[in-house]
């Protein structure tokens, strides 16, 4: 499973962006994160606040920071 964070840097962004990778390691593995910073990218896939979280490119939230738990639960 591919978890997605979108965000240009900000506190906020990087804080989902840890909590995306803690979540992926206390599920076992198999899944890769990617940070995505890019405004067109982002505008592209209909992100209007950040930071925002796609799972398999279904977008599952934005504008709020995830905690590693939500995030897990959002993996099973």
């Amino acid at each position: 499973m591919i978890i997605e964070v979108f965000g240009p840097g900000c506190a906020k962004c990087e804080m989902l962006l840890k909590h995306a990778r803690e979540a992926a390691a206390a599920s076992g593995g198999g899944h890769e994160v990617v940070k995505i910073s890019d405004y067109p990218a982002m505008a592209a896939r209909g992100i209007l606040s950040t930071p925002a979280l796609a799972l398999d490119g279904e977008l599952k939230s934005q504008g709020r920071v995830l905690s590693a738990a939500e995030i897990q639960a959002l993996l099973q």
